[in-house]
């Protein structure tokens, strides 16, 4: 079993194709022979590769021990999730609007592991993953150095739609729409992994407005 990975293909796959699309679109070319949007981009360029599906991963098939965290709010409420996770066992602790809810897991029962996993996984997750995944080698994303978090070496992010350039910032809006943004810090892992993440987005909406939602995400060594 992969942690989410029907999901996590089909959306990035269908991203990939639509900022294909609108990057051809949206391309000029300059008397030099070069795309506006390279001019732009070599102006300001991020190009940092940022993952947060992978905690999944290390959740479903754990080589080492870790405490999971996960927070979700938007305007009709919030979610938390804690887990201790450990390559025999999963205990997990839930709540939200109906309540708390505790799970544990064991590795030697197969049913009992996935029911634990299943717990765990969260759509809003896998949204989220493809939205940055389309920012990934953009000027919205740029390295602010080495800084290790809860235990791992990691390299620091910032990431910010709204300080883009222009052509990053137009392939961002057509995916997802006027007023969309991603704002926030994201600690990666010398391994791959995330080891921390604070995130705020924008959704466009029909009306013209804009829907906000948190983020917060840490992966802890034990």
């Amino acid at each position: 079993m992969t942690f989410q990975a029907e999901n996590k293909a089909f959306l990035r796959r269908s991203l990939a194709a639509v900022a294909a699309l609108a990057l051809l679109a949206g391309s000029g070319c300059t008397s030099s022979g070069k795309s506006e949007g390279a001019d732009a981009r070599g102006a300001n360029s991020g190009g940092g590769h940022i993952d947060v599906m992978c905690i999944g991963d290390r959740i479903n098939a754990p080589t080492e021990s870790f405490r999971y965290s996960y927070k979700y709010a938007d305007a009709s409420g919030s979610v938390e999730d804690e887990a201790d996770v450990t390559p025999q066992t999963l205990d997990i602790t839930i709540t939200d609007k109906s309540g708390s809810h505790s799970y544990h897991g064991v590795r030697s029962n197969e049913a009992s592991w996935n029911g634990a996993v299943l717990d765990l996984s969260n759509l809003s997750i896998t949204a989220m993953s493809a939205r940055l995944d389309s920012l990934n080698g953009t000027s919205s994303i740029v390295s602010q150095g080495a800084q290790a978090m809860n235990g791992y070496p990691a390299t620091k992010y910032s990431i910010d739609t709204t300080s883009a350039n222009s052509s990053d910032r137009k392939t961002f809006e057509t995916l997802f729409g006027p007023g969309s943004f991603e704002k926030g810090t994201i600690w990666m892992g010398q391994d791959g992994c995330v080891a921390k993440l604070v995130l705020d987005e924008g959704f466009s909406q029909m009306n013209g407005g804009v829907e906000k939602r948190h983020y917060e995400m840490a992966r802890t060594k034990k």
